[in-house]
């Protein structure tokens, strides 16, 4: 009976250590997926055309000298790059009078979320809209 056990013992140690890397390289690899992916985008409904969203959302970045690489307000979406961050915003109709309106930045390696940008650029928006 010892001899069974000190067999599996043995057994499971050396699967332990033959194997112990690869979930350390696992483990590591999802958290880097779940950061990367982490929800840090803005998203509101406003009052307004989707034209007018789209008209001061443009003004927004040209005076955050943004490079506008995407602008299509038939698709209802905007991609630009600042020098720190790559903001993408999406405005689509929500109901007849209101649009929903998505703002997503992500650093310049567009891999870590960049919420403070996100968030500035929403209040921007605000701020533009409420005057």
């Amino acid at each position: 009976m010892t001899f069974h056990k000190l067999v599996l013992a043995l057994a499971v140690s050396a699967f332990m250590w033959g194997c112990f890397p690869a979930p350390l390289i696992f483990a590591g690899a999802a958290g880097g997926a779940v950061y990367s992916t982490t929800n840090d985008t803005m998203t509101d409904t406003f009052v307004m055309s989707k034209e007018q969203a789209f008209e001061v959302m443009i003004g927004i970045l040209n005076k955050e000298d943004a490079k506008i690489n995407v602008s299509s307000i038939a698709d209802g979406k905007i991609e630009a790059k600042t020098a720190t961050s790559a903001i993408y915003v999406r405005i689509e109709p929500f109901n007849a009078e209101s649009i929903k309106m998505s703002i997503n930045a992500k650093k310049n390696i567009e891999l870590i979320p960049d919420k403070d940008t996100a968030v500035r650029i929403y209040r921007l928006f605000i701020k533009e809209t409420i005057k």
